[in-house]
């Protein structure tokens, strides 16, 4: 697997991430799995940014 297919399978777990996230804001009352997959995504995100800009 190359960078570029990686950066891919990255992204496409972030905007799943988020979209999940989305979800869970607006479907349950407590707020802890909202946070909790914000915070995966948004590491996610950031391997995928070291990837880009370091890698």
């Amino acid at each position: 697997m190359d960078k570029s297919q990686l950066r891919m399978l990255l992204n496409t777990l972030f905007l799943l991430g988020f979209i999940a996230a989305f979800i869970v804001y607006f479907a349950t009352p407590n707020r802890t799995p909202f946070f909790i997959i914000c915070g995966v995504s948004i590491v996610i995100k950031l391997i995928e940014y070291g990837i880009r800009f370091f890698g």
